[in-house]
């Protein structure tokens, strides 16, 4: 009992006395973080039925699932190669009631190799590092059962694997299995296989040491030792290269004279842009130009328009007449007075005479007359009411009192 206690306190004194010197020195002069140090907690499987297994716990007697806990020291000799020194806190109680319980305090000493060396050369290996375990614990343990109480103290062989996650240059996380061939008496029963099988599952975090600027070493770049003709064709590559910066160099010398010719055409092209915008004001200048002119004629046409309308009949003689249609545009009573034209031209010897356009204020309206009786007038509406239903008759002069809606239209007395 008495070593155990000497031992655990050279471990802790080892845990917190140690990195101090260690971690400064990390620090100062390594390019690569070499020292950290981990914490870990998880569970250790038990032995719940006679079943021999190859991952998992192994006892002479059958046990129930505990919990262990610990932390190390870590110096990465190379970016393969990691050693760790390290404490682990163990139980192992057995599944009945009344069985044992035995408590263990184990010194740890490992040998980690980081695969991602493997694949190094992918960026996946920053931050992915699975990794394999191989070591030695010695237990100091006490069990205990009703009848008994056992002190001892044993070495064992330790194995294992994890996973790795690098979260930034500083902490890690990782996950792991271990198991370890240990004392066949530290279930209190030295019967059977000489070693009892402990199987461990543990997470924990691992905080590496060193100046912020760098990275663990497992991380460091691939190294690759070359033969003399891998190095001669290396050394041509770099013959190839300075020839590469000559023919670079010659470029430029052509980049620059292309630059002063860029230059030149650049001028041209302003000189080609200012030409082009005098010659859009000239453009400008003639389309208003156009313009003008197409005003001229839009008035013109106007003032064909007013001359056409100057020969609308502004006088009709006295008779009956059928009206078919009025308009405020001339266009819509004209086309109206083609139709009626190509409707009654079997009807009429002078059909162009019979049907016309007046102008009354400012509406146009088609006749068709002159009809003396108003029976001739009523024949003719019911053939225009076929096409127009609103046609009616009507008779000049109007009665008195419609004298002034007709005013401008002259009334010829025969």
């Amino acid at each position: 009992m008495k070593s155990t206690i000497t031992i655990l306190a050279l471990l802790f004194c080892s845990l917190f006395l140690l990195p101090k010197e260690v971690f400064s020195q990390a620090q100062e002069d390594e390019e690569f973080r070499r020292v950290s140090i981990s914490l870990q907690a998880g569970l250790t499987m038990g032995y719940e039925r006679d079943v021999n297994r190859l991952i998992g716990s192994n006892y002479n007697t059958f046990t129930q699932q505990t919990y262990n806990f610990g932390g190390g020291i870590q110096y990465a000799i190379t970016p393969l190669w990691t050693v760790e020194f390290g404490y682990r806190y163990n139980t192992i109680e057995a599944l009945a009631d009344d069985g044992f319980e035995t408590v263990v305090h184990s010194p740890v000493f490992k040998n980690i190799f980081n695969l991602n060396r493997i694949y190094r050369r992918s960026s996946l290996s920053d931050w992915i590092n699975p990794y394999l375990i191989l070591g030695y614990e010695h237990d100091f343990y006490t069990a205990e059962d009703e009848d008994a109480r056992t002190v001892g103290n044993e070495s064992a062989l330790l194995g294992g694997f994890g996973l790795a996650l690098s979260l930034s240059n500083t902490f890690d996380v990782f996950a792991q299995y271990e198991a370890k061939l240990a004392s066949n008496r530290m279930d209190n029963i030295n019967t059977g296989f000489p070693a009892d099988q402990v199987g461990m599952s543990s997470a924990g975090i691992r905080i590496n040491f060193g100046r912020s600027s760098t990275k663990p070493l497992k991380q460091s770049p691939p190294i690759r030792n070359i033969t003399d003709k891998e190095y001669e064709e290396l050394m041509s590559r770099v013959n190839e290269a300075a020839l590469a910066s000559e023919r670079a160099a010659m470029q430029e010398e052509k980049i620059d004279e292309l630059q002063n010719q860029l230059s030149e055409l650049d001028a041209k092209f302003e000189e080609h842009i200012r030409q082009s915008e005098r010659f859009n004001e000239l453009l400008i200048d003639r389309i208003d130009s156009l313009e003008y002119r197409v005003n001229n004629i839009e008035m013109r046409i106007d003032s064909l328009e007013s001359e056409r309308e100057k020969d609308l009949r502004s006088e009709v003689p006295a008779g009956h007449y059928v009206q078919v249609f009025a308009s405020v545009d001339y266009n819509s009573a004209n086309n109206v007075r083609e139709i009626f034209l190509e409707l009654l031209g079997d009807e009429f010897d002078y059909t162009e005479e019979m049907v016309f356009v007046i102008k009354r204020q400012q509406f146009y309206e088609v006749l068709i007359g002159t009809f003396h009786r108003i029976s001739d007038a009523q024949d003719v509406q019911s053939i225009a009411a076929d096409r127009l239903p609103d046609s009616f008759v009507i008779t000049f002069p109007r009665p008195l009192h419609l004298e002034e809606a007709y005013e401008g239209t002259e009334i010829i007395h025969n």
